[in-house]
């Protein structure tokens, strides 16, 4: 009774074994092979230019990057010289109004001291 549940599967298995060869796929042909390498071969030339042109949309777009950097930086330095122009017209602004209103001073105290004269000289 032992050897009926060894033997039984050990058979079995060894029918199993013996048949599988014969499921087993048949082995690519030598054109079979040819297509596949050509493919092989054709996906890593797209590969390669694939990576190529990535390799250099980068360094154009670093390029780009530089260039609007340098865009940026230049527009900076244009806007603090029209800070600094505004400020100094402002500045020379507020000094003419300053000059202008000593001016319309002296002439008043220059009238004041004609007056003044034209007074003493009657008397």
């Amino acid at each position: 009774m032992t050897y009926k549940f060894i033997l039984l599967p050990l058979i079995t298995g060894l029918f199993l074994f013996a048949a599988t060869p014969s499921f087993a796929q048949n082995a690519p042909t030598k054109e079979e092979q040819k297509q596949a390498q050509e493919f092989d071969k054709e996906k890593a030339i797209r590969d390669e230019l694939r990576l190529q042109a990535t390799k250099d949309l980068k360094a154009q777009t670093k390029a780009d990057a530089k260039r609007a950097e340098a865009k940026a930086n230049e527009a900076k330095r244009i806007d603090k010289e029209a800070s600094y122009a505004a400020k100094q017209a402002k500045r020379a602004a507020r000094m003419e109004a300053k000059a202008q209103h000593n001016r319309i001073e002296a002439d008043k105290q220059a009238n004041k001291a004609a007056k003044a004269a034209t007074k003493s000289n009657k008397n």
